[in-house]
């Protein structure tokens, strides 16, 4: 008797052919979805671009603190953001702590500000900030100063809340090619004891 020879199944090899075919688009699938390259991390915003050195002025020392530990991570240990309701008690006379109260900038932040800045000191009277005083590493031009910082030129009108704004220390008269190593933005004029009736 002679054997029956086995006739091949077509649906079979179709069924097989598409699980390829199949397969190798999944593959081509995965390997597309891993050389896909990942967003790079925005950076985030200068301090400064969000908080423009001039708007500082007149800040109670709880906005100055609670801007510095919102955008540079630094909580004072009385003037940061959990303090509601500030209100200034002091007195040039009776007071004179709390008058003059204030966050002090601390000194490893200031680069953190711009690179060019070796130190901040920031001085309080009655609740808001009166002056700033920053000093820079290097002698800088006052035209550099004014495009980096964003301030006035020399010869602009000043915002109302700024009363004064100087490069020194120096006796000469400033010009835009001049170099100072310090920048004093002034809010208000200093009103103390002196300047008061105490009596």
């Amino acid at each position: 008797m002679k054997k029956q020879k086995s006739k091949p199944r077509l649906p079979n090899l179709v069924c097989a052919f598409l699980v390829l075919l199949s397969s190798c688009n999944n593959a081509n699938e995965v390997v597309n979805t891993t050389i896909t390259p990942a967003k790079a991390k925005e950076e985030a915003p200068s301090l400064l671009v969000k908080h423009p050195l001039l708007s500082w002025a007149r800040k109670t020392p709880v906005e100055i603190g609670c801007m510095l530990e919102q955008e540079l991570g630094h909580k004072d240990s009385i003037f940061n953001c959990s303090y509601k309701n500030y209100i200034n008690k002091g007195d040039p006379c009776k007071n004179i702590a709390a008058y003059y109260e204030g966050i002090v900038f601390p000194n490893q932040l200031a680069s953190k500000i711009d690179t060019s800045i070796a130190a901040i000191n920031l001085d309080f009277e009655h609740g808001n900030l009166r002056e700033i005083t920053i000093d820079f590493k290097d002698n800088l031009l006052v035209s550099n100063l004014i495009k980096k910082f964003k301030l006035p030129e020399l010869d602009a009108k000043l915002p109302d809340s700024v009363m004064a704004i100087s490069y020194g220390p120096t006796d000469k008269p400033i010009s835009n090619q001049s170099y100072t190593k310090q920048l004093v933005i002034t809010a208000f004029d200093h009103i103390g004891a002196g300047d008061v009736d105490c009596n």
